[in-house]
């Protein structure tokens, strides 16, 4: 482990800044296997959706698409380019988030490394380089590990700029701030609580000093003008279509039983619950201890660089609320951009409480800190090897096992949610089916049909009158796990009569 040393000489800070670096170096490679390894398995519906709907666009019409919030814009032309270079491969479509996956822990490190120690920076890259929830984003065609990198180096530019005179920073701020939003737009929520954190920062500046200088508010009001004049110009060609990919979100589907089935993603609750079942049962009973971990840090930081836990603090909160506000769903992955700042609190915390305990029991602080970070990182890795047992969906499973039991020349209906990422990509033979109609229609051409669906307990709802009016006319065949959650597919076959 990395020595800190007092008191020594320039040859010594030399020496160890060179030693730093080495062992960064070793946690950025370690981060890139881990995201490497099986990066080709099957694609899940979204990412199919960014591939069919957006990559495969010309450049021009890509840029100026923005019929769904799933085109993450930034992703989606660093997606076309990476899959132009290497061909239409898994991997090579989730290159770009593996690339900014890999950088951001190097992001944290070096956000970190500016309000704490070297060694604690260096065990906070690599908790999130070893973290399950982000080697399996960092695996995802999708742009949120860009939002962790450009958030984390906006909040590094952040904490500099509430500490210098200079206005670099805050211009830097506004460079970040423009690429993330242009990512995707959810990032606002995050700049949303950098605006507030250091308002109130500044605020209580002031009425210490009691006094307040133009340049104290120009500097950041000047970097954030910044990034909302370059995001305008990024979001020019798409302007005119926002309101309308907005207004469809809010609105959600017409009927009756797909509102219900929206509305269980609009439950704050169901995504604390989602967020505290992906820990799984062997950590879930541990939340309240990180809660507790969570909250020595932030007490520590806050005269360190208030700026850090406060934004945090706001962020949550803030995001659930707005989100709430406009209707949309509470997605657990609009607080992934979090994930960076939750592994310098557990890796600080950690330290905080080993100074506690080595303080009393008279032992070594920074010993007792290290050990209790060490052995935190050791039993999250009981995580890391579910993210390679299985694809994030099983497209490619069910589709063999139908044409293994009932024959390649099979008839197949792909029901709600199922039937892009089969109809257009993986089987393109099969028959999509939206409504109860469609199903009845399949089915009195060819009774014998086999039915796959994917989200059970979104579907089950969201389709109930298709269910009510097959059954006891099929059972389940086989349920094709994932590591998304809800994410498995289940294959039904005809009860054979």
């Amino acid at each position: 482990m990395v020595d800190i040393r007092q008191g020594i000489g320039s040859s010594g800070r030399r020496s160890f800044a060179v030693e730093s670096h080495v062992w960064i170096g070793a946690v950025v490679v370690l981060a890139l296997a881990l995201r490497l390894l099986r990066l080709d398995a099957p694609l899940w519906y979204d990412e199919i959706d960014t591939l069919v709907r957006y990559v495969r666009l010309p450049f021009g019409e890509l840029i100026s698409s923005y019929d769904s919030l799933n085109n993450h814009l930034l992703f989606s032309v660093l997606a076309k380019l990476s899959v132009g270079l290497f061909g239409e491969t898994p991997w090579a479509l989730r290159l770009p988030a593996v690339l900014f996956g890999v950088a951001s822990v190097w992001a944290l490190w070096k956000l970190a490394r500016e309000i704490v120690a070297e060694e604690q920076a260096l065990l906070a890259a690599l908790l999130m380089a070893v973290a399950y929830h982000h080697v399996w984003f960092s695996q995802n065609a999708r742009g949120y590990t860009g939002l962790v990198f450009f958030g984390l180096l906006a909040t590094l530019c952040l904490v500099r700029g509430l500490r210098s005179k200079d206005i670099g920073p805050w211009l830097g701020y506004g460079i970040w701030f423009a690429l993330s939003m242009y990512t995707h737009l959810s990032s606002a929520f995050l700049f949303a609580a950098h605006g507030i954190a250091c308002l109130l920062i500044i605020g209580a500046r002031a009425i210490a000093a009691r006094g307040l200088s133009i340049g104290d508010l120009a500097r950041p009001a000047a970097g954030a003008l910044a990034g909302l004049a370059v995001t305008a110009l990024l979001y020019a060609p798409v302007i005119g279509q926002m309101g309308d990919t907005f207004g469809g979100v809010r609105a959600g589907p017409a009927e009756v039983n797909r509102v219900e089935s929206v509305a269980h993603w609009q439950n704050p609750f169901w995504m604390i619950r989602e967020v505290v079942g992906s820990l799984g049962p062997l950590l879930a009973p541990a939340a309240p201890v990180v809660l507790v971990v969570l909250g020595f840090a932030m007490v520590s930081l806050w005269k360190k660089a208030a700026v850090v836990p406060l934004s945090f603090l706001v962020h949550v909160p803030l995001t659930v609320v707005l989100l709430m506000a406009l209707s949309f769903r509470v997605w657990p992955r609009y607080f992934f951009v979090d994930i960076g700042f939750l592994c310098l609190f557990l890796v600080h915390g950690a330290y905080v409480i080993g100074g506690l305990i080595g303080h009393r029991m008279r032992v070594d602080a920074r010993k007792a800190g290290r050990t209790l970070a060490a052995l935190g990182i050791a039993a999250t890795l009981v995580l890391l090897p579910r993210n390679y047992l299985h694809p994030k969906q099983d497209f490619t499973g069910a589709r063999s096992y139908v044409e293994a039991e009932a024959g390649p020349d099979a008839v197949v209906v792909a029901l709600g949610l199922t039937a892009m990422p089969f109809v257009d990509y993986y089987a393109r033979d099969w028959i999509g089916a939206q409504t109860l109609a469609d199903v009845d229609a399949a089915l009195s051409r060819h009774p014998d049909a086999w039915i796959v669906y994917t989200f059970p307990n979104v579907l089950e709802r969201r389709h109930a009158d298709v269910f009510a009016a097959i059954e006891g006319r099929y059972e389940k065949a086989r349920y094709f796990p994932g590591t998304l959650s809800d994410g498995g597919i289940v294959v039904l076959r005809p009860v054979a009569r």
